[in-house]
């Protein structure tokens, strides 16, 4: 596995964790007009989302309320250092 996309696993299953979600790890494609464009990640009840071209993951509730936001250029910066 790449080492960028383990990370953000790593990440998401961090962040999923500490939000209290429990279960595997769901993913769903995100495609628009027949392009990939990101990906939602789902556990228990919760989600996440990454979209391409954005640095963040958003984290959502089952009700979609938005209950963080996850900056991957600085979880990046926090390995590496």
């Amino acid at each position: 596995m790449d080492a960028t996309l383990d990370l953000h696993y790593q990440l998401l299953r961090r962040t999923l964790a500490d939000l209290g979600a429990t279960g595997p790890l769901v993913r769903t494609v995100l495609i628009r007009d027949r392009h990939l464009v990101g990906y939602r990640f789902r556990c228990g009840a919760l989600q996440a989302v990454r979209l391409f071209g954005g640095n963040e993951i958003e984290f959502y509730d089952e009700a979609g309320t938005l209950l963080k936001t996850v900056s991957v250029e600085a979880s990046e910066e926090n390995r590496a250092a």
